[in-house]
């Protein structure tokens, strides 16, 4: 079994439902709606069984929002749905384990607009869950820091796009016009058959997420879909959530 083979034919095959749904779609919402939907049929196959695929909003027991976003990755099996019609779902923050913007062209103008979706998500707070105790608790170690509960990791993926250097170019400045700590930034942009932007450790080595002190880097590559889902699965597959408390969202409310 050749794996890179595997992916090239996915790859083609997403390419020629983008092609498609382009020429037969007249309106852009359905147009967006065609890409998103290839793409998550693409995650439903691949990540683990565990991992659930959808779209909406997240919400927190604060009372927070998100905007609609295009992919939520979330805990299948711990994950309660607060509102579903069709494949639009609600969904507490506290199991979502990351969001990915889907685009089918992207630029500095979609970056400006996937920032401020991304600052709607980051601005929610995970406090609904069980803390973890006894003599062995369990941690995560993303961004340089130790996490009780999965961060939110922010991922885009977009069919056709400007020059990888450019917007490589859009995002470093404005992760430092806005001052933001690795845990809040744009993690790793996919262009299909272009290439990734992704991040560049001090010790050389590559990774989806950013570190302290890591740069972005360009990968140009054909394989961009697999050099992708390769970096972003190592986070997938080890992914974990914190028993949920549903009684955080009742608030003050009398029962």
């Amino acid at each position: 079994m050749n794996i890179a083979e595997i992916f090239d034919e996915v790859a083609k095959q997403m390419r020629s439902d983008f092609d498609k749904a382009r020429k037969a779609a007249t309106q852009p919402g359905l147009k967006g709606t065609s890409f998103e939907q290839t793409f998550k049929n693409f995650l439903r196959e691949y990540l683990p069984q565990q991992l659930d695929v959808s779209t909406g909003l997240l919400v927190d027991s604060q009372g927070g929002v998100s905007r609609q976003l295009d992919v939520i990755i979330s805990d299948s099996a711990k994950t309660p749905i607060f509102y579903r019609s069709g494949d639009i779902r609600v969904i507490p923050i506290e199991c979502a384990y990351s969001v990915i913007e889907v685009k089918a062209y992207l630029d500095t103008g979609e970056l400006d607009r996937i920032f401020q979706n991304m600052e709607s998500v980051r601005n929610l707070k995970k406090t609904a869950y069980f803390k973890p105790s006894g003599p062995i608790i369990y941690k995560d170690n993303l961004y340089g820091s130790e996490w009780e509960i999965w961060p939110v990791n922010y991922y885009v993926f977009a069919y056709d796009s400007i020059d990888l250097l450019t917007l490589a170019a859009h995002i470093d400045k404005t992760h430092q016009n806005k001052k933001l700590p690795e845990y809040s930034r744009v993690d790793i942009v996919c262009v299909l058959d272009k290439g990734v932007i992704l991040n560049m450790y001090t010790d050389g080595k590559l990774g989806a997420l950013p570190q302290p002190n890591s740069k972005l880097y360009v990968s140009t590559t054909t394989r961009s879909l697999l050099l992708f889902y390769t970096l972003t699965s190592h986070y997938f597959n080890q992914a974990r959530l914190p028993n949920f408390r549903f009684l955080d969202y009742l608030g003050n409310m009398a029962l």
